[in-house]
């Protein structure tokens, strides 16, 4: 199963001034899908799972996530950022990349299934290669 994206909730250059507002950039856009009814309820639930430890997995690429009752449908939002951001990543390195995850609440099995996939996809070098050669939203939907 590849991932499926919605070119409405990716974008190219996100200009976020840190980890919180690249988050809160894309959490907007889950809102005007209306695939979150709540975003401040959204956000909350993304920060207590930073909380627990850093989705920066390395190679310049975050993947936050939130489970929660506000989101109405899995859904991956997809940013390249115009700077790299401080993310506490695993490497210690910024994130360049941000794929953040909505999932509705008592969704764990498929929130596992999509985050083992994304994560299989990005430790694959081709993706990763591809991933860094992207100059538009068109590109960055057709690494996926």
């Amino acid at each position: 199963m590849k991932i499926k994206l919605n070119k409405k909730l990716v974008v190219y250059k996100l200009n976020a001034q840190n980890r919180k507002d690249a988050i809160s950039q894309l959490a907007d856009r889950f809102v005007q899908q209306g695939i979150v009814t709540d975003k401040h309820a959204y956000l909350d639930a993304v920060e207590i799972r930073e909380a627990e430890g850093t989705t920066g997995i390395g190679d310049g690429i975050a993947i936050p996530h939130g489970e929660t009752s506000a989101v109405t449908d899995s859904s991956v939002a997809v940013a390249e950022l115009k700077r790299p951001l401080e993310w506490q990543a695993m490497d210690g390195n910024p994130v360049k990349y941000v794929f953040l995850l909505a999932v509705p609440q008592n969704g764990d099995v498929e929130h596992l299934k999509i985050l083992s996939e994304l994560a299989s996809e990005l430790m694959d070098d081709d993706v990763r290669e591809r991933l860094s050669k992207v100059t538009s939203v068109d590109d960055l939907m057709r690494v996926f």
